[in-house]
């Protein structure tokens, strides 16, 4: 562009007509409550616990003792990420890079424990956070490794106004402040209070709905669902018999008897059982458990409709892989701050991008044939390039060893297929060996 030998000035940039502190919260939720400390450490903000607990955080632990159906839920939210394999990924492409991601992943292999720990992990999504305690060992390299995790109480913490984390004492007074480098605090459901958002804290009306309605039902069958036995006896007999025939009955029945005299009516007006017993099974089966799979597995396919589309199941089974994808991460998030401690401690800081990272290698379902239907429009319609090693990798298929026997396929890629399902002459042929 001409100038006519002029340098065009460069504009300066306006000053902000306003000051940004770095670092700064104005509207943290810890200045409202600063005054509520108890000696150096802040209560958790859960309003559930503060309306329905004496025992802080214990109520949640006896939920999960109480009802099946909501632990089990939660174990599986669980077991949906542990059945995913892990893996370290190198910070970087160098030789150094490779053997630092080797020695980390050789600490973890080596950890007691570790899927039991891991899925103790999980207690954060149910509870809002669980403490757990990193007991470090001497290797035999003479660095510093993990010798496991022990998952603590949440109950017996609290954090201070700096987010740090506070061992509670026997009375008040005695509280210490833990190192964060020795613990993973796996807090989950809120990025502004170090005690997070767990998930029990919105299924307690759900909770003691049922609680309550198991109670009632209990004393439903008591009353009305066993037989009842009525005796008559001659008048005028004496308060001491009665007082025997009523024993006899009670030996033979329980407490469902009754006595009178000769000649007395007695009528037992039926209840309709029935009908009761479905009441409570509806409220407590198909209510409740369904609210409880649907908050925190996400089906909603099984728990509202007795058969369901394939489109609504797609829809089911992609929301649930949502799910398993989100918790992954966040473990991942847990994992990689205890990675940074490793190397920190052994080897020193490094820059940010050239740690290790522990990531859970969860890919989704894929339907193999369609798959490989839209990898052949790709390379034999639109002439796109696929490399094959990234396409064995994305359908799980390894290459083969020089010592393999290869299947011998059709002379066809598409024979014995039907016109709509034939690949047309895209085929996958055995990699070479480096």
């Amino acid at each position: 562009m001409a100038t006519n030998g002029k340098r065009r000035r460069r504009r300066r940039p306006k000053k902000a007509a306003f000051n940004i502190q770095l670092g700064r919260e104005l509207s943290s939720p810890v200045r409202d409550t600063l005054n509520r400390l108890f000696g150096r450490y802040l209560e958790n903000p859960d309003r559930t616990l503060d309306d329905h607990s004496s025992e802080g955080l214990r109520l949640y632990h006896e939920m999960l003792r109480k009802d099946a159906q909501l632990a089990m839920c939660f174990r599986q939210r669980a077991l949906n990420v542990m059945a995913q394999g892990w893996r370290i990924i190198p910070g970087g492409e160098t030789r150094e890079d490779h053997e630092r991601a080797s020695w980390v992943e050789e600490v973890l292999n080596g950890v007691e424990n570790l899927h039991l720990s891991r899925t103790r992990f999980f207690r954060g999504i149910s509870h809002g956070y669980v403490p757990a305690e990193i007991m470090f060992k001497q290797c035999s390299d003479g660095n510093l490794g993990i010798a496991c995790f022990r998952t603590r109480d949440p109950e017996r913490f609290r954090f201070d106004e700096h987010g740090k984390l506070i061992l509670l004492g026997k009375s008040p007074g005695n509280e210490k402040v833990m190192p964060l480098e020795k613990f993973v605090i796996n807090t989950w459901g809120s990025d502004e209070s170090p005690f997070g958002q767990g998930l029990l804290r919105e299924l307690y009306p759900l909770w003691f709905f049922k609680n309550n309605a198991i109670k009632e039902l209990v004393r439903f069958v008591e009353k009305f669902g066993a037989p009842y036995l009525w005796a008559n006896y001659p008048r005028g007999l004496p308060t001491a018999e009665k007082d025997a025939l009523m024993e006899v009955l009670k030996l033979m029945h329980s407490n469902a008897v009754g006595i009178g005299p000769e000649g007395t009516e007695f009528q037992v007006n039926e209840i309709g059982r029935q009908g009761v017993i479905e009441v409570f099974r509806f409220i407590i089966s198909e209510y409740v458990d369904r609210q409880y799979a649907k908050a925190i597995l996400g089906q909603t396919l099984s728990t509202e409709s007795e058969s369901g589309t394939y489109a609504l199941a797609k829809f089911q089974s992609k929301g649930l892989q949502n799910i398993i994808e989100d918790d992954s991460l966040w473990q991942q998030a847990q994992i990689d701050r205890v990675i940074r401690t490793l190397i920190d401690i052994n080897f020193g800081p490094l820059p940010v991008s050239k740690y290790p990272l522990f990531r859970i290698a969860y890919e989704e379902d894929k339907d193999l044939e369609s798959y490989l239907q839209a990898v052949s429009v790709a390379v034999n319609d639109l002439g796109l390039a696929v490399g094959q090693s990234w396409l064995r990798g994305q359908i799980g298929f390894p290459a083969p060893r020089v010592d393999d026997k290869l299947l011998e396929g059709n002379s066809g890629a598409g024979a014995g297929l039907s016109e709509d399902n034939k690949y047309k002459n895209y085929s996958i042929q055995p990699a070479e060996e480096d």
